[in-house]
Order: C-alpha cells, then sequence, then structure tokens
C-alpha cells in the first residue's frame, strides 16, 4: 500500500515537473513574441515618420514634434525657432536632368542639413524640394547663423551626375525662419517662416531672410 502511494505521489511529482516545465517554455515563447512585437511596432512607428527617399522624418512627425515644441515653449518660455528652407529652381533642375539626378540633389540637401545639424534640432523634409527644421531652445539670429552655414556649404558643392560624372552645377536653396512668439499656434509660426521664405525668393533666391526683415 505505501509502496502503491510513493509510486503515485513519484508519478504526481514528475508530471507536476512536466507540467511546470512546459509553462516556463511557454511563458519564455509568449515574452519572446511580445519583443517581437515591440520591435514591429517600433518598426513601423518609425517608418511612418520617415521620409524613404532622404531619411530624414517626414511631415507627419514634423507636425507633431512642432505641436509638442510650441506647447514647451509656452509653458517653459523658451526660445523657439524655425527654418523653413526650399531649393532654388528644382523643378527646372528635375526637368533639364531627370527625376533620379533630382533624387541625387533632395539627399544632397538632406545630407547637408544633418552635417550641420545643432543640438537638440528636428531636421525633416516639409515636402517636395522643402525642409523645416525645428531648432528647440534657439533664438532667431542663432537660428541664422545655422542656416547660412548650411545654405553657404550647399553653394559651395558642385553636383555630378552619378552615372556620366557629369557636371552639372551648384545647388543653391532659398531660407526663411521665424521665431516663436506668445501666442503662437504651429500654423502661425509656419506662416511667418513660409513669409520670409517668400522674402528670400523674391530678392534673389540663395539667401537667408528672417521674420523681423519682412516687418520693417
Amino acid at each position: 500500500m505505501l509502496r502503491k502511494w510513493v509510486e503515485t505521489l513519484v508519478l504526481s511529482t514528475r508530471s507536476e515537473v512536466v507540467r511546470k516545465t512546459k509553462l516556463e517554455l511557454r511563458l519564455r515563447d509568449s515574452a519572446r513574441e511580445i519583443r517581437n512585437l515591440r520591435d514591429v511596432l517600433e518598426a513601423t512607428r518609425i517608418d511612418a515618420q520617415t521620409d524613404a527617399l532622404t531619411g530624414l522624418a517626414n511631415r507627419r512627425h514634423f507636425e507633431e514634434m512642432l505641436r509638442k515644441c510650441s506647447e514647451e515653449a509656452t509653458s517653459d518660455g523658451n526660445p523657439l525657432t524655425l527654418v523653413i528652407a526650399d531649393i532654388d529652381y528644382f523643378k527646372r533642375f528635375n526637368d533639364d536632368h531627370g527625376h533620379v539626378t533630382g533624387d541625387q540633389v533632395l539627399r544632397l540637401v538632406a545630407r547637408t542639413l544633418t552635417d550641420h545639424m545643432v543640438d537638440r534640432a528636428i531636421i525633416t523634409r516639409f515636402g517636395g524640394e522643402e525642409f523645416a527644421i525645428i531648432l528647440p531652445d534657439t533664438y532667431l539670429n542663432d537660428g541664422k547663423l545655422y542656416a547660412e552655414a548650411v545654405r553657404q556649404a550647399l553653394a559651395k558643392r558642385e553636383l555630378i551626375k552619378q552615372s556620366t560624372n557629369e557636371k552639372l552645377g551648384r545647388i543653391t536653396i532659398s531660407v526663411g525662419i521665424a521665431a516663436y512668439k506668445l501666442g503662437d499656434t504651429p500654423n502661425s509660426l509656419i506662416e511667418r517662416a513660409d513669409q520670409a521664405l517668400f522674402a528670400a525668393k523674391r530678392t534673389g533666391r540663395n539667401r537667408t531672410v528672417t521674420q523681423d526683415v519682412i516687418n520693417r
């Protein structure tokens, strides 16, 4: 009787060990699946906020970050500057040399913007041949220094067509800059930067114009 009871206890113990082992394996597999799912979701989130051609943040991410930075500037009183840059005569360049070379130009501008990036700068492709850079904790004049560094760096570089090594000339950009004012919305800040950009185009292109110039 005792032997039978012991055998039953042993079998029961073994069964419990097997059950716990299976449970641990199942939990381990579930944890791995959760990690993989998180990785996929994070990659999807990044893809949804990234411009595929240039690797910069896209318009969607720009709008999210500008709203967030505007709210911080309102609550903390810290400076905030917005830079909008437009490639000069890009449509003509595309028509003359083709979209593949046009894409090369877009990547060149994106790389130059990134090479000169300052702390906390949020560099985005705003759309088409336009780029927008959000500069938290940055005053208007400091934003202009950054924009001018990029503009001058681009103006010194001669573009060469990768497939033929043909020299295509130099790329220039026009830049408009606006600083956050209390009561601004993201749209009103964009509008002032756009006005400065249009002023840069009207006055000859390949230049940087700040909002204080157009308000004089």
